[in-house]
């Protein structure tokens, strides 16, 4: 397949790109003040929110309906007994108090604090739209909320994109997702007895959830289409107007054609890709993520429960493994914290590579583990074996992927890799050194 300058006209006059760019280019208040993308702003319409005192007259719905949800959320089943949770559900709560920015002693300044006296709580909340969170951040804020209310129940949330799980034990997690699913509740609830004014705002902030901040499936997969039917078109325009990155690996072919275009045909492809840049920027990072696409098609076809669907780096562990690997010492800040993982990742501009790897687990452990290995003839590199070594490799395979815009391709690539018989015996052979080395059925 070659570039053509006529496909980018016709990727421009398709219905399904038009109407991805209407929906991107549609009025929308938080767009014009630029809400989109900072968590400040994110915090401030939460902190409306919660608060039942304010004058969106939802009362302690919203406040009551994200404890019920923290409550009931699968990730967090393990922390609920801490909490007289089911008076969640009935205690009135206006003597709400939330706070904004919330910072004592000079340690950071938390996005969002709630005091609930009734229920003797403290509910505080990292907001991470697209930062990351600093190195000691969450356990510094719990240690300052502790010292400051130390009579309360402390519950601290982190509220991310994606369900990205906090470093720090104590956080309980919640999803910028399950937020908008709440809100639409409410609206589709209240829709006659909500306020006009009230429920255009709130539509408003779920229209911009919807589009910038979750996965939308039917978007995504009108998305994926038009990457996959015009591909090269998109990375010629994306090429063109941004030359700081064309260095990725996707863009190489598009960069050579560049070189032979002259000036006044590259200003006319700056001037289309500036009239539609929201949507063109959006169709190369949905094409860019073909991995994490093709990873979850994969996860779904194989039944994996346990997995992190990581745009560069989607990982899982084989069910299999399970049990035993829940009796080993979990992790921090190690994938899913487990001390054994499995991943792949793209090699260059063809391949695709599947690894499977010892994680940093204490090494009395990690050296009683990779010597069983041994036993079972799994084979890796002997330095592995030595003290200061974190991480040892002990699978990896290689496969070449025809059509890396093409998530079906991608996923089946994948599941060759995991369904080779060498693969099969080499999982088999972990189970078996994992049952026996911690002794699941004594």
């Amino acid at each position: 397949m070659t570039y053509s300058l006529e496909n980018i006209l016709q990727l421009e006059n398709t219905p399904e790109f038009n109407k991805l760019d209407q929906q991107f280019n549609a009025f929308n208040p938080f767009k014009v003040l630029r809400v989109a993308n900072y968590e400040i702003r994110h915090s401030n319409v939460l902190a409306w929110l919660f608060d039942p005192n304010e004058n969106h007259r939802l009362n302690s719905v919203f406040l009551r309906k994200v404890l019920m949800h923290l409550i009931m959320k699968a990730d967090n089943e393990n922390k609920i007994d801490a909490f007289d949770y089911l008076a969640f559900a009935h205690t009135p709560l206006s003597d709400v108090v939330v706070h904004r920015e919330w910072s004592k002693r000079g340690v950071g300044a938390i996005d969002l604090l709630i005091e609930i006296p009734t229920l003797n709580v403290i509910v505080f909340i990292e907001n991470k739209v697209h930062a990351i969170e600093s190195s000691g951040q969450l356990d510094r804020y719990v240690t300052s909320v502790t010292e400051h209310y130390p009579h309360r129940d402390i519950l601290p949330v982190f509220l991310t994109l994606s369900g990205d799980a906090p470093s720090h034990d104590a956080y309980w997690m919640l999803t910028y997702d399950e937020i908008l699913r709440i809100i639409k509740h409410e609206l589709e609830l209240n829709h006659t007895t909500m306020a006009d004014t009230i429920h255009d705002f709130l539509s408003y902030y779920v229209a911009l959830l919807e589009e910038r901040l979750v996965d939308d499936e039917a978007t995504t997969e009108t998305a994926l289409q038009l990457y996959q039917d015009y591909t090269l078109a998109i990375h010629l325009l994306y090429a063109n107007a941004n030359p700081a990155k064309q260095k990725q690996v996707e863009l190489r072919q598009a960069v050579k054609l560049l070189a032979t275009f002259d000036e006044t045909t590259k200003q006319h492809l700056r001037l289309i890709y500036h009239r539609k840049r929201q949507t063109i920027d959006y169709l190369f990072k949905i094409g860019c993520n073909i991995l994490r696409q093709a990873f979850r098609e994969f996860v779904s076809e194989q039944n994996i429960t346990t997995y992190s669907a990581h745009t560069r780096v989607p990982h899982f562990v084989m069910d299999d493994w399970l049990p035993s690997l829940q009796k080993m010492h979990r992790l921090k800040r190690y994938w899913l914290n487990y001390g054994l993982i499995v991943w792949f990742e793209r090699k260059g501009s063809k391949r695709l590579k599947l690894y499977v790897e010892v994680g940093p687990i204490n090494y009395k452990e990690r050296l009683e583990l990779l010597e069983a290995l041994e036993v079972k003839g799994i084979s890796f590199l002997k330095s592995g074996k030595q003290e200061e070594k974190k991480f040892t490799r002990i699978y990896t395979e290689t496969i070449d992927v025809s059509d890396w815009t093409n998530a079906t391709v991608v996923k089946d690539a994948m599941m060759t890799l995991i369904e080779d018989p060498t693969f099969r015996s080499f999982s088999a052979t972990v189970t078996d050194m994992l049952d026996e080395l911690y002794a699941i059925n004594a």
